[in-house]
C-alpha cells in the first residue's frame, strides 16, 4: 500500500507501507479523496511528528465495516479526532479537549490508500453517499471555520460588518460562508484574484474599512495587529490559527479601551462537522472553489512544496 509521509524539513515521500487491518468495533476504507491541510505546512508543528503519514481531510469508501450504522460500500467521513460525547467538557461543547479526542487518529492516516477507523473515531464520523468524494473531503476543514464563524458571533451588532485577513483556503471558505457584504484582505495578488472569480468582495489591505467581526486566518503578530487597526469599538477578533511556538501574542491596552473582544478558535467537533456536511450538501461550498490542484498520490511531493511556497492554493489528492 502507498502512502505519503512527512519526513522533514519540508520533505514528503511516497513510500509502500503494510496494509492496515480492520480495527475492533471500527472500520476499513479505501480512500477517495484527500485535501492538504495548510496546518501541514508548519515545520514546528510537523518536524515533532517525524515520521508522520499526512492527511486528515478525508473521505472514502468502507471496505470492511465492524459497525452496522457504516456498511460496506457507504462513502464516509471519519474526523481525524473524534470526542467520547459524555465527559463534563463534551457536555459543554468543548468536544476539542476531551482525552478521547486528544488521543484518537485515522490508522495510519488519510494520505494512503487505505486506512483504519478505530470504534471511538466514529462519534464525530459522517455518511456521505449524497457527496462527490472531493467535496466530502472538504468536511473537516469546512467544519473548523463553521466554529470559528461561531466564535465571532454575539458581539452585540445588529448587522454586523464582517472580515477576513489572510485568502488562502481557509480565508475563502470564511468567507463563501458569510454574508454577501463580508470583506477580504490579502497581500498576495493571485489569491485576491481567485476570491474575485468566486465573486466575493475584497479591499486594499493598505485602506481597510472598519469591521465589528475580524477572522485571522494567518498565524502572525502582524495579522493580529491589521486586525487592530480596522477593529470597531466593541468588535470581536478571531484568531484562527496559532502562532509559531516562543511567540506571544502582544495584545495593546487599544484592546482594553475599545472594548475589544479576542476569540480563539482551534479544530471544530461534531457539530461542526454535521453543519458542514449540509452547507456542502446545499452548494454553498464545493471543493473547486478552494482546491487549485487535483493531484495523484505520486504528485503529491511537488505539490506540496508548492503549496508551502505559495504557488498554489490546495491541493487535493484523487485517488
Amino acid at each position: 500500500m502507498k502512502l505519503a509521509r512527512y519526513m522533514g524539513q519540508g520533505r514528503v515521500e511516497i513510500v509502500d507501507e503494510a496494509e492496515p487491518i480492520c480495527p475492533p468495533g471500527g472500520l476499513l476504507i479505501q480512500t477517495e479523496a484527500c485535501g492538504l491541510c495548510s496546518g501541514e505546512l508548519m515545520d514546528w508543528y510537523m518536524d515533532k511528528k517525524i515520521p508522520h503519514v499526512l492527511g486528515h481531510e478525508v473521505a472514502g469508501r468502507v471496505i470492511e465495516s465492524q459497525d452496522p450504522q457504516f456498511p460496506v460500500g457507504s462513502r464516509v467521513f471519519p474526523h481525524h479526532h473524534a470526542p467520547c460525547l459524555n465527559c463534563n467538557l463534551c457536555r459543554a461543547g468543548h468536544y476539542v479537549h476531551c482525552p478521547q479526542w486528544k488521543r484518537t487518529r485515522l490508522q495510519p492516516g488519510g494520505m494512503a490508500e487505505r486506512f483504519g477507523v478505530t470504534a471511538e473515531n466514529l462519534t464525530d464520523t459522517l455518511l456521505c453517499n449524497d457527496l462527490s468524494p472531493q467535496d466530502a473531503a472538504l468536511i473537516e476543514p469546512l467544519a473548523c471555520v463553521i466554529k470559528s464563524l461561531r466564535a465571532g458571533q454575539g458581539q452585540g451588532v445588529a448587522d454586523p460588518q464582517c472580515a477576513v485577513i489572510g485568502l488562502g483556503a481557509m480565508g475563502l471558505l470564511h468567507l463563501l460562508m458569510l454574508p454577501p457584504n463580508a470583506i477580504g484582505y490579502d497581500i498576495n495578488p493571485c489569491r485576491v484574484a481567485h476570491a474575485n472569480t468566486l465573486n466575493l468582495r475584497t479591499g486594499d489591505p493598505q485602506k481597510p474599512q472598519t469591521a465589528d467581526v475580524i477572522f485571522v486566518c494567518p498565524g502572525s503578530q502582524n495579522a493580529f495587529d491589521s486586525a487592530l487597526r480596522f477593529a470597531n469599538p466593541g468588535a470581536t477578533i478571531v484568531m484562527f490559527a496559532p502562532l509559531a511556538p516562543g511567540l506571544d501574542l502582544r495584545v495593546p491596552q487599544q484592546a482594553y479601551f475599545h472594548d475589544l473582544s479576542i476569540k480563539n478558535s482551534y479544530s471544530c467537533g461534531p457539530t461542526d462537522t454535521s453543519m458542514a456536511r449540509d452547507s456542502l450538501r446545499n452548494g454553498t461550498v464545493k471543493s473547486a472553489h478552494v482546491v487549485s490542484d487535483f493531484v495523484r498520490l505520486e504528485a503529491l511531493p511537488e505539490a506540496y512544496l508548492k503549496m508551502k511556497r505559495g504557488e498554489i492554493l490546495k491541493p487535493m489528492v484523487q485517488f
